[in-house]
């Protein structure tokens, strides 16, 4: 059939011949290219690279067998056949021998050639579509292969731009704020010895986030600071009075005690969250926990942001296998996204009345644990929502981040054997909704 598109080249001597196949076979291919002997089609073939050659046996300058044996050197793809009167069978050896795909007699009859190439047409029509295919996979590993590229500049770019700011914040701090910095300090060398050999995305994720992770920790360090130092001061003018009472003393060393546990809480519980989980085994975990985690590391900066966390968790443990501390890093993500969605609105919005909030619910739905956050933020365009865990896609300013955050939520979730979906109003809200299989109790 015409539309098909099969190019065709036909080598016979016999003008009758070939004429009359042009008659025959115009209904079945797209472009015929007719040849009187084995020289002028090998040069037809060179200019025209045909998908299907039809060529006899004997003719004169170059026989139809050289000619297959001249193209099967140049392209072992292209479909061959072999036209003659002869029955001889060493024709049709060699013929096999050469890899053709059919054999036609003298003198053509319609119904057995358009028999032929219909046979032929669907595989000529799937190697041509392998051909493209193959085109586009090769195309498709240089742009990645570009992309990985840019993405390890940007990355280097952006950790010398870090280096620096921390360099500068670091000089700037008072005597205070030291033991934060040998804190941070000993949680990032930590996290540098486990970094060997993990995988390139979640690796970034991670990178991209330090930046909000360390003003959490500092927002969440300085109270039990404050409350150690407020302690000592208080002693210290207590001395100086000579009013120094023993229930007094016993009193404010508990406090300071509470808050050196509550530091040391919180820096333990960054190192672990921080180093390699890749290659932990699964455990039993806490989904209630996990979200309780997740939030006391950034609780403070969104509340000097004006935002309210509002938690909905059930009073009973809600357990799923896993890593928690993987689990925790999709909550931080998804958190980090409402964060920009709900500080967005806030500066594009002419409500005076307008509250950010960030809710995140867990409840149990038949044989699946389920884990919601919702932002009543932007909302996500119509438009983008097909697309938001695609590597790279993100809608946000370049500074403020490159499109892989959804995506290892999306690869997070998928290892832990559960799902995760989106719905949103665009100007009104988003939702996140993960499932994860239950861990029933043995």
């Amino acid at each position: 059939m015409a539309e098909t598109g099969i190019s065709v080249l036909f080598v016979e001597d016999d003008p009758t011949m070939q004429t009359l196949f042009r008659i025959m076979a115009s209904p079945k291919a797209g472009r015929i290219y007719l040849a009187k002997d084995g020289l002028e089609g090998w040069a037809l073939f060179r200019k025209h690279r045909p998908e299907l050659v039809i060529t006899d046996i004997q003719m004169p300058g170059m026989s139809g067998m050289q000619l297959l044996a001249k193209i099967r050197d140049m392209d072992t793809r292209v479909f061959c056949v072999i036209l003659s009167a002869y029955s001889e069978p060493e024709y049709f050896i060699e013929a096999i021998d050469l890899g053709v795909q059919g054999f036609l007699l003298k003198p053509l009859e319609k119904e057995k050639l358009h028999r032929l190439l219909d046979q032929l047409r669907e595989n000529i029509l799937l190697e041509r579509r392998m051909r493209e295919q193959e085109k586009k996979r090769l195309e498709a590993e240089e742009n990645l292969r570009k992309l990985n590229e840019e993405l390890e500049l940007r990355v280097a770019e952006r950790t010398r731009e870090l280096e620096s700011e921390i360099h500068d914040r670091e000089e700037a701090q008072s005597r205070l704020r030291e033991l934060n910095r040998d804190l941070e300090k000993r949680v990032e060398q930590e996290l540098i010895k486990r970094e060997e050999q993990r995988r390139f995305l979640i690796q970034k994720s991670k990178l991209e986030s330090i930046g909000e992770l360390a003003a959490g920790m500092a927002h969440e360090l300085n109270q039990p600071l404050a409350g150690i130092s407020m302690s000592l001061d208080n002693i210290d003018f207590q001395i100086k009075e000579k009013n120094l009472k023993l229930e007094y003393l016993e009193s404010k060393i508990t406090a300071m005690f509470r808050d050196i546990e509550r530091i040391r809480h919180i820096i333990n519980h960054v190192r672990t969250f921080s180093r390699d989980q890749e290659k932990e085994k699964p455990e039993r975990v806490d989904v209630g926990r996990v979200i309780r985690n997740a939030v006391s590391l950034v609780d403070q900066q969104y509340r000097n942001h004006n935002i309210a966390l509002v938690l909905e968790l059930p009073p009973e443990p809600l357990c799923v296998s896993g890593n928690p501390f993987r689990l925790e890093q999709v909550l931080l993500n998804l958190m980090s996204n409402a964060k920009y969605a709900v500080e967005s609105k806030a500066r594009s919005s002419r409500e005076d009345a307008y509250v950010k909030e960030i809710k995140l619910r867990a409840y149990r739905n038949a044989s699946r644990v389920c884990i919601e956050v919702n932002d009543n933020g932007t909302g996500i365009a119509k438009d983008h929502i097909d697309r938001i865990f695609d590597p790279f896609f993100t809608t946000k300013e370049k500074e403020s981040g490159t499109g892989l955050g959804l995506s290892i939520v999306y690869g997070i979730v998928k290892d832990s054997d559960g799902d995760i979906a989106v719905e949103s109003d665009p100007g009104h809200y988003t939702l996140f909704m993960i499932h994860l299989p239950v861990l029933e109790d043995e």
